[in-house]
């Protein structure tokens, strides 16, 4: 995927605000993975609580950490500011199927699974489709398994790119079915039941850093929501 953006010809043809413009970090997905890689790992997965936001810098913007709460569901927990932007709405507490077209939903509850169960680390190609207002909008997002303080891949950090317009009102993706994902699994993991998952509903009183504790003045963009660590 090709992220180009000439803003003298945006300006010559007078088609968008520079505001309209949502220009995400094209090398996000490859640091990110990177930086997971470079984790402590407990029978190849990072836990969650080794996830630090400053040693993240800039990817807050982009990325993401979900919690597996049922089969095909994950909540978001964290978000970066850009994907905010994206979808319009403050993403904390959402499914992460909300943030695609209802018939891409399916297809990405089942890659959800594949990151969690295998677990695997999975790469989507994704568009938001032209809409009045609304600008084709290129795509990348990335699945990386996590494990929680019981040992279980029940989270995942990822990160959401996107080169393009962002256009009027909010958007919504589509996985991109010609263009083959990225699925790498993990092999020789024990797959997480839909019974090992404790469920309990996130609270949005508190802002918490990756390690737990309560986040300092300054951090910027990533904001866990405390459910259970």
């Amino acid at each position: 995927m090709s992220f180009t953006f000439d803003p003298y010809r945006l300006a010559k043809d007078d088609v968008t605000k520079a505001s309209d413009v949502l220009m995400t970090n094209p090398t996000a997905l490859q640091e990110l993975e990177g930086y997971w890689k470079s984790l402590p790992k407990r029978l190849g997965v990072p836990k969650r609580t080794d996830v630090n936001p400053t040693a993240m810098g800039t990817l807050l913007e982009d990325c993401f950490i979900l919690e597996r709460v049922a089969p095909g569901v994950a909540r978001i927990r964290v978000a970066g500011r850009n994907i905010g932007k994206l979808i319009g709405a403050e993403p904390r507490g959402l499914p992460m199927t909300s943030l695609v077209l209802p018939n891409a939903r399916p297809a990405l509850a089942g890659y959800l699974e594949m990151s969690f169960n295998g677990p695997s680390v999975i790469e989507l190609t994704l568009e938001a489709p032209r809409a009045i207002g609304q600008p084709k909008l290129d795509g990348k997002m990335l699945l990386l398994p996590l494990r929680d303080d019981h040992g279980r891949v029940s989270r995942i950090l990822g990160a959401l790119v996107m080169s393009g317009r962002r256009g009027q009102g909010a958007r919504r993706f589509t996985i991109v079915e010609t263009s083959k994902p990225r699925i790498d699994p993990i092999v020789g993991l024990r797959a997480v039941g839909p019974d090992d998952v404790v469920k309990k509903r996130p609270s949005l009183l508190h802002s918490v850093s990756g390690d737990g504790t309560q986040k300092a003045k300054g951090t910027r963009a990533l904001r866990l929501v405390v459910s259970n660590p």
